[in-house]
């Protein structure tokens, strides 16, 4: 009896037809338009150093030696997120960022959002994120209009 073994390329041709074929899906990028900037308003600073936190829903608390002054133009960061319908994503908020004018600065922080560390795209792949945060004011702090930047990362899990 002789045992005869197929040749190795044929042996390479049936494993490779019982291998799955490879596939790749591309997905709608993460998109972040700005609707609103992060913005504290008015605030008077005293003798004491304090702080001002505007939440993610828009509103704003102060402590320490701060007084809140006008409330006019006072905001949550706010973006519209597009991408792919029905996914999730996840959200990393700025590490402290610098204000400064007139050669004065504060600092930002504890920035917190709404969805808070995750989002989630409905069937329309559509989402707001608001974002606030804490200012650190100095005491006796330099009256001037105070600005700065922070970066904001989305990305798919």
């Amino acid at each position: 009896m002789t045992i005869r073994f197929p040749s190795l390329a044929a042996m390479t041709m049936a494993l490779l037809a019982l291998a799955p074929t490879p596939r790749a899906a591309a997905v709608i990028a993460l998109e972040a338009t700005t609707q609103s900037n992060l913005a504290f308003g008015q605030i008077v600073a005293t003798s004491s150093a304090g702080a001002v936190t505007v939440w993610p829903n828009g509103s704003r608390t102060a402590s320490g030696g701060v007084v809140l002054g006008n409330a006019f133009g006072v905001s949550a960061a706010s973006f519209a997120v597009t991408g792919e319908p029905n996914s999730s994503y996840g959200i990393t908020l700025p590490s402290p960022c610098t204000l400064s004018a007139a050669g004065a600065s504060m600092t930002a922080d504890v920035f917190t959002s709404n969805p808070s560390g995750s989002g989630s795209l409905g069937p329309s792949g559509t989402q707001t994120v608001t974002m606030g945060a804490t200012l650190r004011v100095g005491s006796r702090q330099v009256s001037a209009g105070y600005s700065g930047s922070y970066a904001v990362t989305l990305a798919y899990p």
